[in-house]
């Protein structure tokens, strides 16, 4: 992705320019300053960029730790966010059309920059080596989020290829979704055993192999691979179980995994409270003294083993 990006930008505007056989001499006045300036702006924020494959659990945590979030009225962690790296690619998993998410191949991502107090996300799709370029920004700071058209936007139209509502609707939605799981990772990577974060090869080995067989090699390109940490995996049974609970009194456990949930502190401060597990620990054996009607002011003790708290 990063290199397919970088190739992109380098020859940018002129392969748009081409296509539509128009050179830069019949564009509005001022536009090819602008996209000359999104080059090298791009060109930069690629050097830092780390790229994060997110696996389908992982994701549907992060997802719903999000959506709980919003609804709870706690959007400012947005606003506190420190991103692991100045750039980050999201490749979160993609959903089919036969509706079964997969591992992203990286025909789809984010890319999230953070510039002092502003976070940029953008979405970008590549196919077949073709670069579907971003038409809108989603610029964040503090609790405000605003859209604004990409150079690119500016150049569609001016060529004749207008973008639609639609379109800029969907892309501001991935934008949404990528923004979100970039602050999760920046932020459960702080918290031991939420999220596992190991280096692994963008392609694996077998379709490296295959592609030297036909003799185009694949360059062994490092990413970050997010899953699940131990407490991450209780994190999501105990969501789990939640779901299937809803509407009916939760059944008695012993051992089971209580949630971790954002939370406000007295002090106002924004706090993360990790999963843990409840009921844990030995069996202790209990006796128990039950009165019998019969015998008036006499105890049966009987003996109750195994019972925990």
């Amino acid at each position: 992705m990063v290199p397919e990006l970088k190739l992109f930008f380098t020859d940018y505007p002129r392969q748009i320019l081409e296509m539509q056989g128009m050179s830069p001499a019949e564009l509005p006045a001022g536009l090819m300053d602008q996209l000359l300036d999104y080059r090298e702006r791009s060109l930069a924020i690629l050097d830092d960029a780390q790229v994060f494959r997110i696996d389908i659990d992982a994701y549907w945590m992060m997802s719903e730790l999000v959506n709980e979030m919003k609804r709870e009225g706690l959007d400012e962690l947005f606003s506190q966010v420190q991103l692991p790296f100045p750039t980050m690619i999201i490749m979160p998993p993609l959903l089919g059309t036969d509706g079964i998410m997969r591992q992203n191949d990286g025909s789809v991502f984010g890319l999230v920059a953070q510039v002092g107090e502003e976070i940029y996300t953008q979405r970008f799709a590549i196919r077949q080596n073709t670069v579907g370029p971003s038409a809108c920004c989603m610029i964040t700071k503090g609790m405000g989020a605003s859209a604004v058209p990409t150079p690119t936007q500016k150049l569609f139209q001016a060529v004749g290829m207008p973008v639609s509502d639609g379109m800029i609707d969907d892309e501001l939605a991935m934008n949404r979704s990528f923004l979100g799981s970039a602050v999760a990772i920046a932020t459960l990577l702080r918290h031991d055993g939420m999220l596992d974060a190991q280096q692994v090869s963008l392609h694996p080995r077998h379709e490296r192999r295959q592609a030297e067989r036909s003799g185009k090699a694949l360059p062994d390109t490092l990413i970050t691979k997010i899953s699940l940490g131990k407490a991450g995996r209780g994190q999501v049974e105990a969501m789990k179980y939640e779901t299937s609970t809803v509407g009916r009194k939760g059944i008695p456990r012993r051992t089971h995994w209580v949630r971790g949930h954002y939370m406000k502190s007295r002090s106002g401060k924004l706090v993360w409270r990790m999963p843990h597990l409840r009921g844990a620990g030995p069996l202790v054996p209990q006796l128990r003294h039950v009165t019998s009607p019969v015998l008036a002011g006499s105890l049966t003790t009987t003996p109750q083993g195994n019972d925990t708290e």
